[in-house]
């Protein structure tokens, strides 16, 4: 679909329509839930209620689905069951982790050491049950959000099934016309991949909370790993305290060229927070001046 575009005294009498992906997480929650709190959040930065047409904000819920194709693990049940159902996908986690543990400030020593006293687990998940113990002594929810985070993204990039059920809700919404694409944590992973293969119009894509920095989501996504065809402007928010970003921009030496950061947010004590993300000042006029 084409959006009309006007330019009166320099200004578009059209708004450009506002795509908002969430990530992980959000199973039980929809569409409406996901654009009036994020919308919510926008306005409430800006002091501005009403500021958004929500006929125009979009939010594709995937949600549900995801969950419903992918283990969402505690860690009892990761002791239990084992954290991966094959070789590739333990790989895919174990590489994630040991990147996450160690930009934590957590040695392969203090690793090696937990390992020999996990007491519970299958054999080759002890060491990798060690390093979300020792997340999980930084702070309670490390462990359990890495898994989760890990777990459903290697499902996306590496099960056909799983990518093509997400993929078929997010793309046709990408897919409409021209958009403002803000995206949050795994979903920024979605949106990625997408809009690299779309190659649709898109005056600012926003990503926040974006796992983009782990190697093994890079080696899964595979290359080129650049600013996709299409988008004007990338810009990437962090809260270096977000454990899913490592605390890094996303630059050419972490991931591509061409993309602006800012690594000033303070999302407080929830430091992976969409709603944190989109308080912050410099995120929330971006956004409102775009759309």
């Amino acid at each position: 679909m084409f959006w009309p575009i006007s330019f009166a005294g320099g200004k578009s009498d059209m708004t450009e329509r506002l795509v908002l992906v969430h990530g992980i997480n959000q199973e039980g929650k929809s569409d409406v839930v996901i654009r009036d709190s994020w919308t919510d959040a926008l306005e409430d930065a800006l002091g501005q209620p009403g500021r958004f047409d929500r006929t125009r904000v979009v939010a594709p819920f995937y949600g549900d689905v995801l969950a419903d194709l992918t283990s969402r693990k505690s860690l009892a049940q990761a002791v239990s069951q084992g954290i991966a159902e094959d070789d590739d996908e333990r790989a895919f986690v174990d590489a994630g982790l040991r990147q996450m543990a160690l930009d934590a400030g957590i040695a392969n020593d203090a690793i090696s050491a937990e390992q020999q006293i996990v007491a519970q687990g299958l054999p080759h998940d002890r060491h990798l049950i060690a390093i979300v113990r020792l997340l999980e002594g930084l702070s309670p929810t490390l462990g359990e959000l890495a898994l989760r985070l890990l777990g459903q993204a290697y499902a996306y990039l590496k099960r056909p099934a799983v990518a093509a059920a997400v993929d078929a809700i997010v793309e046709p919404v990408l897919a409409a016309g021209p958009c403002v694409v803000v995206a949050h944590s795994l979903g920024t992973v979605v949106t990625f991949k997408l809009l690299r293969e779309l190659k649709q119009t898109v005056p600012l894509f926003v990503t926040l909370g974006s796992p983009l920095a782990i190697q093994s989501v890079q080696s899964a996504l595979r290359k080129p790993r650049r600013v996709p065809e299409g988008v004007v402007r990338w810009f990437n928010g962090l809260d270096v305290d977000d454990f899913i970003t490592l605390g890094r921009p996303l630059t050419v030496e972490t991931f591509a060229p061409g993309i602006e950061n800012r690594s000033e947010i303070d999302n407080g004590s929830d430091a992976h927070s969409i709603v944190g993300y989109l308080h912050d000042e410099v995120v929330s006029k971006m956004i409102a001046d775009a759309s």
